[in-house]
């Protein structure tokens, strides 16, 4: 049987096709601080954690894959991949602008000292101290992150509105990548943060802006 012939498509069809794409810089990212680590930044100056997603500057978003196992059947051999779980990457890379107070890079290390239950930076420096690891739901938040388009806020309230929203499960910050420094040319100091979470649920939302209002 011959299979359908394909559809003719006008120019102007495919020129509105390639270029109905989705940019890469339209996101919007909350990051919750847990009560427990705020408290051990109280001192630091010009902080503003409710806002300090908005110094995030890159998310490198994880991805999952399926994890299977080969079935061989009695027609000739031939062997089959069959899934059997579905495996999501524990990493959320984020990425973020440094001010001059250093507060991000304070905040992050200050967050994972709590974590691993250094309490006094003075005693940690002696060879002989240990710790005991805070419990999870003291230092432990879910991570949002939306991704939509630059016409997301468009006045125009027939237009779907369409966001693709990240949730990550019990997130905390697992490592802070060496960050470079060099006397040749200076540039943007940023701070390289690896998020662990459970897991990550997305959700595909459309609504007018006269739904939202």
């Amino acid at each position: 049987m011959a299979g359908a012939r394909p559809q003719k498509l006008r120019v102007t069809d495919i020129k509105s096709r390639l270029l109905n794409v989705a940019l890469s810089s339209q996101y919007l990212l909350t990051l919750s601080i847990p009560a427990a680590v705020r408290s051990k930044v109280s001192d630091l100056s010009n902080l503003d954690l409710d806002n300090i997603a908005l110094s995030c500057s890159e998310a490198n978003l994880p991805g999952s894959s399926l994890a299977t196992h080969d079935v061989t059947n009695d027609y000739q051999g031939v062997t089959e991949k069959m899934a059997y779980r579905r495996i999501y990457d524990d990493v959320l890379g984020l990425t973020f602008y440094v001010d001059r107070n250093y507060n991000v890079i304070k905040l992050f290390e200050r967050w994972i000292d709590y974590i691993s239950g250094i309490t006094d930076t003075e005693r940690f420096k002696s060879p002989f101290t240990n710790q005991r690891v805070s419990y999870p739901k003291t230092y432990k938040r879910d991570i949002f992150l939306s991704k939509f388009e630059r016409d997301h806020f468009s006045d125009e309230s027939t237009i779907p509105k369409v966001t693709f929203d990240y949730t990550f499960i019990q997130a905390f910050p697992r490592d802070i990548t060496a960050i470079p420094l060099s006397y040749e040319q200076g540039q943007i100091l940023k701070c390289n943060v690896s998020f662990s979470f459970i897991r990550y649920v997305v959700e595909d939302k459309r609504e007018t802006l006269a739904g939202i209002l």
